[in-house]
């Protein structure tokens, strides 16, 4: 006795031929989905010349901000990661200047001079820094460190400088909270303040 099968629904492929082609047809259909919408975007725009289709799609927007976003926060971790080497060389020449180490004192400052050239004034002087709202506490905490460097080093005129610059640069902005060096939350205000106190330019 044949034993019984359900018939398929009609339409659908034996499953002999399912996957026969499979790949290739999906292929052409997608092939022939993509010509199909760009071709409606074209014939919509009754002769008038428009944008290409996936240009106006929000997805590349979002792409787009996510990398700015990312662009943003890598800034952000590399002004950090200065202020804290910025930190840690005040810290090292405070103690070689309280034990005397005359020698150390100038090794120190052999290095520590091309890095501020090198690494924080590239930062302080783009305008980037300046111009986005959430990178200028950064900015202006870079500059009051590298005004306290600076006055352990003895340049007085770099110390004049920079902060003629934060008051200058940031005369809108007093109110903003910054990080002073020693690691206290203030306003810029203050914080100018203490590093005129803290270098002797009152």
């Amino acid at each position: 006795m044949n034993s019984f099968q359900p018939d398929r629904p009609l339409g659908l492929p034996s499953p002999r031929h399912a996957h026969a082609g499979g790949p290739h047809r999906r292929s052409l259909a997608i092939a022939a989905l993509l010509c199909a919408m760009l071709l409606g975007a074209g014939c919509a725009s009754d002769g008038h010349p428009r944008e290409p289709f996936f240009s106006t799609r929000p997805g590349r927007e979002a792409v787009e901000s996510q990398l700015a976003g990312e662009a943003l926060a890598q800034q952000k971790y590399s002004m950090r990661r200065i202020r804290r080497d910025m930190a840690s060389f005040s810290k090292t020449l405070e103690e070689l200047q309280r034990h005397g180490k005359t020698s150390g004192i100038e090794r120190f400052e052999r290095f520590a001079r091309p890095y501020i050239s090198r690494r924080v004034d590239p930062l302080v002087s783009s305008s980037g820094s300046t111009s986005h709202p959430e990178l200028r506490p950064f900015h202006a905490e870079l500059l009051l460190s590298k005004a306290i460097l600076l006055h352990q080093m003895n340049d007085t005129r770099g110390v004049r400088k920079t902060i003629e610059r934060l008051e200058s640069e940031f005369a809108p902005l007093t109110s903003m909270l910054v990080l002073y060096p020693t690691g206290v939350a203030v306003t810029l205000e203050q914080g100018i303040a203490l590093l005129r106190m803290q270098t002797g330019e009152i």
